[in-house]
């Protein structure tokens, strides 16, 4: 087994790895299997965080074919983007952490990653956050990320019938085995709906081919409401009824 490869769960302690460690991970673009490592991760090293979730599965935004599998990879407890290098983006985003960028806290002798040579530095990894100007608008810029490299940093799409993806959810921690369940037999009633639509009369479809969670509004003009909301103002997200 690489060294790299951790097979954490969710809920195990890890540190990330020095500056130093991950640049010999990087190509001389800054990533890993075609992950960038994001400027705005740097200030996370030597910093210790808990894996909240495993990242097995991703979803395709530039595609929409649906989910994507990407290898090796976490999100830690509340470590999102703050867009710096990004033109102050603020989507964000969960940053995806490759198992390579990371240690076990109390890790057994062994499993430790000497620094690799590499072409990359930090004044690269500032360099690869812009993709390339906007032609049409020289003052604008386009920028390169993990959001919009997904596609080229995971390996396949995942078929809705592929029974792994269920058990791998459950003994990594990210769901227990009533939820996984639930969110097959979800998928399985929306990919139903889908062909409903296509394939059936309308008189045969079931909430007119309607996917779930069956949000459907009976409104026909959009209401106008102000409830005078300011930062930092405590809500209560109304119910779906």
């Amino acid at each position: 087994m690489k060294p790299s490869v951790l097979n954490l769960r969710v809920g195990d302690l890890v540190e990330v790895r020095s500056v130093e460690e991950i640049l010999g991970t990087l190509d001389g673009d800054g990533r890993l299997d075609a992950l960038p490592f994001m400027p705005e991760m740097l200030k996370f090293c030597g910093g210790r965080f808990r894996v909240s979730k495993r990242a097995d599965k991703a979803c395709d935004r530039i595609e929409f074919k649906g989910l994507r599998r990407m290898n090796d990879a976490v999100h830690l407890e509340s470590l999102r983007c703050d867009g710096q290098a990004h033109g102050g983006c603020q989507a964000r985003c969960l940053i995806y952490w490759k198992e390579a960028w990371l240690r076990r806290v109390k890790a057994p002798p062994g499993t430790d990653v000497r620094p690799g040579s590499s072409s990359c530095t930090q004044a690269r990894l500032m360099e690869a956050a812009v993709r390339s100007p906007d032609k049409s608008n020289p003052d604008e810029r386009v920028y390169s990320c993990q959001a919009t490299e997904l596609n080229r940093a995971t390996v396949s799409l995942i078929r809705i019938e592929d029974p792994r993806q269920y058990w791998d959810d459950v003994r990594s921690g990210n769901v227990t085995l009533p939820m996984a369940i639930r969110g097959l037999l979800i998928g399985m009633y929306n990919r139903f709906q889908t062909l409903s639509k296509r394939y059936l009369p309308s008189w045969l479809l079931i909430r007119r081919g309607r996917r779930y969670p069956l949000v459907e509004g009976r409104l026909t003009r959009t209401p106008s409401s102000r409830l005078g909301l300011q930062a930092g103002a405590l809500v209560q997200i109304r119910s779906k009824e």
